[in-house]
């Protein structure tokens, strides 16, 4: 696919990123399909090949601890909900950056 600015391939990894979690949390923790995990392991090596470090971690540590989920015979007290949310905070701060950074362009214009 091709972009026209960073700020659009950028959004369009956050826009990917936010689906996926919408899709997890709508169908629950314990029940992901592997379709799921792996759209999550796709966008966490885009997010490696954007330089998105962070992002790319925690969605890596999101799709670690869903798969130790799935060894378990019993319900145990994890983090994965602190993942979880952690990983939607910075989704959300990504967001802002992008509009901050497209209106800084705006109003910035090297051509002035």
């Amino acid at each position: 696919m091709a972009f026209n600015d960073k700020e659009e391939a950028l959004e369009a990894l956050v826009a990917d990123a936010q689906a996926q979690l919408e899709d997890l949390f709508q169908s629950g923790f314990d029940t992901v399909h592997d379709s799921t995990l792996e759209e999550l392991d796709s966008i966490k090596s885009l997010c490696m090949q954007y330089g998105m470090t962070h992002l790319s971690y925690l969605l890596g540590s999101l799709i670690d601890k869903i798969m130790a989920r799935r060894h378990r015979t019993k319900a145990e007290a994890d983090d994965l909900a602190r993942v979880y949310a952690d990983l939607q905070e910075y989704l959300y701060i990504c967001r802002e950056k992008i509009t901050y950074d497209r209106t800084a362009g705006y109003y910035f214009d090297e051509k002035q």
